[in-house]
């Protein structure tokens, strides 16, 4: 009985060993619980969940709870609009909106949301890019925005992203043409951009404000400005017959708005965007006044307990769907009834055969989710050879821990590199643990 029992003990602590999780080079600790890209810290930049490695951190508890989408509209004259992510305690219903990068070219300043791009030592622009604290699966988002890419190179963006997936529906402006703006969707990080479609002629994006809104629901994508809808794309035409999956994004997603920089990416990346940037054509500011977010699904959010609290108080600890549409609101919102009207008669114009597709989508996409989605934490870092310019954005800071998710790229390499380390490691401590158990087996049967 001792013998079998001094066995288990020595193959749990093993095993423990073995499947402890590794953060790059390091493990993270209770101090500093949260891993991005090889490192670790215990504040918002590595514990908000859009960047967290919850694989890699001291615990499964240690990144911050996604907060689920609620009804709100955010004008960035409000208070709880914007907030530095240094500053940033993990409460979605006290902040809306938070900036990714450090040091933060993201400001506001007479009521709107100004995001500019600007030149670093090396001839590189290093932008900005401003995230929703907020998750949301399917909805109608509308931002009230211009463009800030006055020079070619310079791109702007408006995008429903999920960075972990590598599913994204957006908005681009390029500086090379200031009349219009592109759309396009990707599923899983299968870049296509043949699939970009223009909007039509709009007075001067960087000049005057339009209303930009993505429709997103199970069935389809429909990009409007202005009040005028240019392209629709319905989840049926997505389907692939090679892998037998729906190539549509359908995953929850983050709401950001970013400006970078294009004209010192890839050659490819260059020339859609317009060439290199002409500095002196700046500055290059992008402005966003408000955003409504309209959710598809009623009352998904529930409850929601912030970092740090007990979760005992409804004040601090616990928000409901009501309490933090109240919180996020900053302007008047529109009547509830009406938007679940309109919500309802979306959901019932969708056509029988597109409805019966929902239900093979859930088992072909579940099962193409299995590969690895960690290689791209930034809306561009994964088009680098073709689309990408901001990993040079965020190249640009050399400490030694990372400004942003776009940084630690450049600092740490690819994720298929960082994986790789870490399958190689995990290798090695399997090893050197089932030695110890062969060892501890031995030991016991010996007593």
């Amino acid at each position: 009985m001792k013998s079998i029992t001094l066995f288990a003990l020595a193959a749990a602590a093993v095993l423990q060993t073995a499947t402890a999780a590794k953060c790059g080079s390091q493990d993270c600790g209770k101090d500093s619980p949260c891993c991005v890209r090889g490192y670790c810290n215990a504040n918002a930049m590595y514990c908000i969940p859009f960047n967290c490695e919850v694989q890699n951190s001291y615990s499964a508890d240690s990144c911050w709870d996604t907060a689920h989408c609620v009804k709100s509209n955010v004008n960035f004259g409000s208070a709880n609009a914007f907030a530095q992510i240094a500053d940033y305690k993990g409460d979605p219903s006290k902040t809306a909106f938070v900036s990714q990068f450090e040091p933060s070219n993201a400001k506001v300043v007479g009521g709107e949301l100004q995001m500019e791009l600007v030149k670093q030592g090396d001839g590189k622009g290093f932008g900005a890019t401003v995230t929703n604290t907020r998750a949301i699966q399917y909805g109608t988002v509308t931002a009230v925005m211009r463009s800030g890419s006055v020079s070619g190179g310079v791109v702007s963006s408006f995008i429903i992203r999920n960075d972990k997936l590598g599913d994204e529906i957006d908005f681009e402006f390029v500086g090379a043409d200031k009349s219009t703006v592109e759309s396009n969707y990707y599923w899983h990080d299968q870049l296509d951009y043949t699939k970009m479609v223009k909007s039509q002629v709009l007075s001067d994006t960087t000049k005057n404000d339009h209303t930009y809104q993505i429709q997103w629901t199970p069935d389809q994508i429909v990009w409007v400005v202005d009040g005028n809808a240019f392209r629709t794309v319905k989840r049926s035409e997505t389907w692939d017959a090679g892998s037998g999956t729906f190539k549509y994004p359908d995953s929850e997603a983050y709401v950001s708005f970013s400006i970078w920089d294009g004209g010192s990416g890839a050659q490819g990346t260059a020339d859609w965007a317009g060439g290199a940037i002409q500095w002196g054509q700046g500055p290059f500011v992008a402005g966003v006044k408000s955003v409504d977010i309209d959710c598809y699904y009623k009352g998904n959010e529930t409850t929601y307990t912030p970092p740090g609290s007990s979760g005992g108080d409804d004040d601090d600890g616990k928000s409901s769907s009501d309490d933090d549409e109240d919180d996020e609101s900053s302007t008047d919102k529109s009547s509830k009834d009406d938007d679940k009207s309109s919500k309802d008669d979306d959901k019932s114009s969708s056509d029988d055969d597109e409805s019966s597709e929902d239900d093979d989508e859930s088992s072909s996409d579940k099962t193409s989710k299995d590969s690895d989605k960690s290689s791209k934490h930034s809306s561009n870092d994964d088009e680098s050879d073709s689309k990408d310019a901001s990993s040079d954005q965020s190249s640009e800071d050399s400490s030694d821990e990372p400004e942003s998710d776009d940084s630690v790229d450049e600092e740490t390499g690819s994720s298929e590199d960082l994986d790789e380390s870490s399958d190689t490691s995990s290798s090695t401590m399997l090893t050197a643990s089932l030695s110890a158990v062969v060892a501890a087996m031995a030991a016991a049967c010996a007593f």
